[in-house]
């Protein structure tokens, strides 16, 4: 599972987005939620904290996480509890949810995941929070290249 989050300004409009794949990369899942006013680093943790309770939600205990936040991914690794108190009950939260599941995380360069990128800004054009059960039409093409393993790195 990939998650990422945009946040215009600091604070700024933020939002979130990811998506959930199964060991043959086949689509289980999406999310794009708006997040309102947020620091950058909230909306990461909030990514990580959504994306984990949409996994818990629909009984998906075998997780391994993909973020290019390398502090998100250094508290999920030690459990650690020091983040804002705007976003520690999520993150409580999501501490314990990961110490019930078969969990893994580990850092991503943001280029490495399009569709986790673009639903994070499509989120960001948001009223609600959106969920699909297959990828959105807006992104469905940049997921055979995430598939396939095309990196599009913004100095190519």
């Amino acid at each position: 599972m990939h998650n990422y989050s945009a946040a215009l300004g600091s604070p700024g409009v933020g939002g979130c987005g990811g998506i959930f794949r199964n060991c043959r990369a086949f689509v289980k899942g999406c999310f794009a939620i708006p997040l309102g006013q947020v620091f950058a680093f909230e909306a990461e943790l909030l990514a990580a904290s959504l994306a984990i309770n949409f996994a818990w939600k629909y009984g998906w205990h075998r997780i391994w996480l993909e973020s290019d936040s390398s502090y998100m991914v250094q508290l999920l690794s030690s459990r650690s509890e020091m983040v804002p108190w705007r976003v520690r009950q999520a993150w409580q939260r999501c501490i314990f949810q990961i110490s019930h599941m078969d969990f893994q995380v580990s850092h991503i360069f943001r280029e490495g995941n399009q569709v986790a990128d673009t639903l994070s800004k499509h989120a960001l054009e948001l009223q609600a929070d959106s969920w699909w059960f297959f990828a959105p039409p807006f992104c469905s093409s940049l997921v055979g290249n995430d598939c396939m393993g095309r990196e599009s790195f913004r100095f190519s």
